[in-house]
């Protein structure tokens, strides 16, 4: 909206007023800036009063020049107008914003921060663009605001591995940094994100040529042009494919990922160490996706191509692992025990005796395996071996490891526990795994409402019936952050709490009509 230029501060009548009672003073000059004028005509209206020779011919020329100062007031004040608009066309407008898109900036920096807390950087980026795209409508030009804006996008783009995005974001944070005049503390965090992005960039690019089976320089034989190219568009496939996941989009991510594959055989020339980390991504999304035939089909073809490259047990436990639990989903328990037994064994191996986190999750999938085919013995001692490497972790002390297998191994061996009505033995488990959720994702979580759920059943065992009901109500909230197309685990949580409502007013309403003694 353009604001009118303000208008002239001296008002005409009051002038004339001025000329009128004190214009043998010169008021009426003072007042419209004429300060020489003013002053003479007071110098004359002294001369006239001090009975000097002349005073009378002053006094008559003052009358004289007052009969003419009734026309100069009202050239004087058109003159002083027509000053006081051009001086505003002049000075730049006052720059005003837009309260409601400001506001609007304000809650998407509240939720960015929010997905930057739970380390959700691909949702973080997604508000990082958002955030900037909105200060650009804003402020429409060079801003602090913006560089700032640009500054959380480029620091979340790097987080998430787009470091390309990341460099591009921060370069130009910088530019407007240099050309407004930032702040040296804020230019500093720019430069020292921008540095942190383009380490990231030079690591990245050596790790992807180490997977390829590429030289740190590549020969200068013609095809130094197309491997180039074509290591740039893996990199650019990997990171979309990533991205869908994260989005929970598995058809997009399946299609990217199948992408990746066919752009890595022809970067490696067939066989890589690329071809067989891409098929592993590409046959969990089809595992995911339900379509097992095909994800058996490029497993069995990275366990070849493995075999042909002689790698290491290391590359061969997860397309290990994958398979054996496609076996389990199918109902070949026999063929995937003996998977999760030699992925057990590679683990082992490669840990020197130590306890990793592989090690922990090979004996948690077969005991989930024994739990299911109703082997409950050996599941609690395959569940206790985990264990037993869980503790020499200890995860939840240093805030390390992979938090939601330590989650799901607590809650898997509690949920056996609970099979056999040995809640006194469920209880720690459930109530260990909720802290471990706590803090990796601040018990926002699937895992945590499983445990929830379970923690207000043995509660309402125990007859604990508010302890049970606060389990329930947060069961019920987390089902409906996490998962809120899952209706039937909805309706379940809504019925325990409905029946443990109704059972604490049936005890109240009893405690009411006791006679008292």
């Amino acid at each position: 909206m353009r604001i009118p230029p303000p208008r002239s501060p001296r008002r005409k009548s009051f002038a004339y007023l001025l000329l009128v009672v004190g214009g043998f003073l010169g008021a009426h000059r003072f007042y419209l800036a004429s300060y020489l004028g003013g002053a003479a005509q007071l110098l004359l209206l002294l001369v006239g009063l001090d009975n000097l020779p002349g005073s009378r011919f002053a006094l008559a020329l003052l009358g004289a020049w007052l009969l003419l100062d009734i026309y100069w007031v009202h050239v004087r004040l058109k003159r002083l107008q027509g000053q006081d608009e051009s001086d505003a066309a002049r000075r730049p407008a006052a720059k005003t914003y837009d309260l409601e898109a400001l506001g609007h900036a304000d809650a998407l920096r509240e939720r960015f921060v929010a997905a930057a807390e739970m380390h959700d950087w691909a949702r973080a980026v997604a508000l990082g663009e958002q955030i900037v795209a909105n200060a650009r409508k804003v402020f429409k030009g060079p801003h602090q605001n913006l560089a700032m804006s640009l500054c959380m996008h480029g620091q979340a783009c790097y987080q998430f591995k787009a470091f390309d995005e990341a460099k591009a974001s921060l370069e130009e944070s910088l530019a407007i940094g240099h050309r407004i005049g930032m702040p040296a503390e804020d230019m500093e965090i720019v430069r020292k994100a921008l540095a942190m992005t383009l380490a990231g960039i030079g690591e990245h690019a050596a790790a992807r040529r180490r997977h390829a089976h590429l030289p740190a320089q590549l020969p200068a034989d013609g095809r130094t042009g197309d491997d180039t190219v074509l290591l740039g568009l893996l990199e650019d496939q990997e990171r979309r494919y990533k991205a869908a996941f994260e989005r929970r989009d598995l058809a997009l991510a399946e299609r990217l990922c199948a992408e990746a594959v066919h752009t890595s055989r022809a970067l490696c020339g067939g066989l890589g160490k690329a071809v067989v980390f891409h098929l592993v991504s590409h046959a969990e999304f089809c595992r995911q996706l339900q379509w097992h035939d095909k994800a058996v089909s490029l497993l069995d073809e990275c366990l070849a191509i493995i075999d042909q490259l002689g790698l290491d047990d290391s590359w061969r436990l997860g397309p290990s692992n994958t398979l054996a639990l496609l076996h389990a989903g199918a109902g070949r328990s026999d063929e995937a025990e003996v998977l999760y037994k030699k992925t057990i064994a590679m683990a082992v191996a490669l840990s020197k005796g130590n306890s990793t986190d592989e090690v922990v999750r090979a004996f948690n999938n077969l005991a989930f395996l024994y739990a299911n085919t109703d082997q409950d013995q050996k599941a609690e001692l395959c569940y206790a071996r985990a264990m037993v490497h869980l503790d020499k972790l200890a995860p939840e002390e240093k805030g390390e490891g992979d938090a939601d297998l330590h989650a799901d191994l607590l809650i898997n061996f509690a949920q056996l526990h609970m099979a056999r009505n040995e809640s006194e033995h469920a209880k720690p488990l459930f109530e260990r795994a909720l802290a471990v959720q706590e803090r990796s994702c601040r018990g926002i979580s699937t895992s945590a409402a499983a445990a929830h759920n379970d923690l207000g059943l043995i509660a309402q065992e125990e007859g604990d019936l508010r302890e049970a009901l606060k389990h329930f109500r947060r069961t019920l909230l987390l089902n409906q952050i996490c998962a809120p197309d899952h209706f039937g685990n909805l309706a379940n949580a809504q019925r325990n709490i409905d029946n443990v409502s109704l059972a604490l007013a049936a005890v109240a309403r009893a405690a009411r009509l006791e006679p008292s003694t």
